[in-house]
């Protein structure tokens, strides 16, 4: 369904969401969103596999006819069932017979799958431990445009981190 109004989509993770702000309304898509004079739609969730991250862009592209999406990737080392997030960090039993290489073939496939299927303007992020920057819409990692700024106890940036991550995302994507 199209809005006709001038739209920005982010998927993504905790990064994303924004954890640990005490208002994720002030997290980086929202910023960014004002910064572009955009409204924002962000479909994060903390914890979210790729497969929940490639699932949601494909609806929202149908739901949102977006103007823009962002898409940020996270490790390929989590999963999704049933509609439940898994981590290493928070479920360890549930990798105990994890396939790295396997983890890794399927993320790249998904990357490379999203990269061809979205039409409208989009860009994409990369996780903190795989390079995707042979992707044509990759603009860096969000941990390297928050990095040395204040970050919570569970290592999500705060309000400065996601202040960093919206301007240098506009600043990347308002060049010529």
């Amino acid at each position: 369904m199209s809005t006709g109004i001038c739209m920005l989509v982010t998927i993504g993770d905790s990064f994303t969401y924004g954890t640990e702000l005490r208002d994720p309304g002030y997290a980086w898509p929202y910023q960014l969103a004002t910064r572009l004079n955009m409204q924002c739609v962000n479909l994060a969730q903390p914890g979210a596999s790729n497969d929940f991250i490639v699932r949601t862009a494909v609806n929202a592209i149908e739901e949102y006819s977006p103007k823009l999406m962002i898409v940020a990737f996270t490790t390929p080392n989590r999963f999704e069932r049933n509609g439940e997030h898994f981590t290493p960090t928070k479920t360890p039993q549930q990798f105990i017979d994890w396939n790295d290489t396997w983890a890794l073939d399927k993320f790249h496939t998904q990357v490379k799958m999203l990269e061809t299927y979205i039409t409208c303007k989009n860009y994409f992020i990369g996780p903190w431990d795989v390079d995707i920057s042979y992707c044509n819409s990759y603009i860096g990692t969000l941990v390297e445009m928050c990095e040395g700024l204040d970050k919570g106890p569970g290592g999500h940036p705060l309000i400065q981190g996601h202040t960093a991550i919206a301007r240098t995302i506009s600043e990347i994507i308002s060049k010529p």
